[in-house]
């Protein structure tokens, strides 16, 4: 039954791949940094041994430069502790969803089982709660409509329904159930 409910389900939106962008950024903003503390070292380097230059604003520039440096790194460090902790806030979120599915697929299953569904019912019956129409679930099973038609009038017989939207109610309603409990 896993794979009926996977198989036909979008992936995710968000994933590990999507913080690339922000990994970038705080590269670049290490690379800035190293370049600007290379800088800034070779003049500290040039003003301790008597090279300095000729720039009648190399004290002012030189602590402006140590500032931008300092700062720079304290940008890559928070940039870093953010990649953390929305990488580890992706996982956590995951697992969540994971059980959330797993949860869903234990009701679904248990509830199939309390109706007796055949195998081809039970397919059709997730196919249905995962809103394909009709001609995509013929598609899917590699059969007629009709054979569908049937299926359902089976299904919603055995569920004790009338229509899709009434038997995905009761499956709203059963997971809507099973949340409140486990909050209390």
């Amino acid at each position: 039954m896993d794979t009926i409910l996977t198989r036909h389900t979008p992936k995710t939106a968000l994933s590990l791949s999507d913080l690339g962008g922000a990994i970038f950024l705080a590269l670049a903003h290490l690379i800035c940094g190293v370049v600007l503390t290379i800088d800034v070292s070779s003049e500290i380097y040039a003003a301790l041994t008597g090279r300095s230059s000729d720039n009648e604003h190399g004290p002012v520039l030189l602590v402006a430069e140590l500032i931008a440096t300092a700062l720079l790194y304290f940008i890559f460090v928070q940039s870093m502790r953010q990649i953390l902790f929305y990488r580890d806030a992706l996982q956590r979120a995951k697992l969540r969803l994971e059980g959330v599915r797993n949860e869903f697929s234990g009701l679904v299953g248990q509830r199939f089982q309390e109706w007796d569904l055949s195998p081809a019912e039970t397919e059709v019956a997730l196919l249905t709660i995962k809103g394909l129409r009709i001609s995509d679930i013929a598609q899917v099973r590699d059969c007629r409509e009709g054979t569908i038609k049937s299926h359902l009038t089976s299904i919603y017989k055995k569920s004790g329904t009338s229509s899709r939207p009434d038997l995905l109610a009761r499956f709203v309603d059963d997971f809507l159930e099973l949340a409140n409990d486990r909050l209390h």
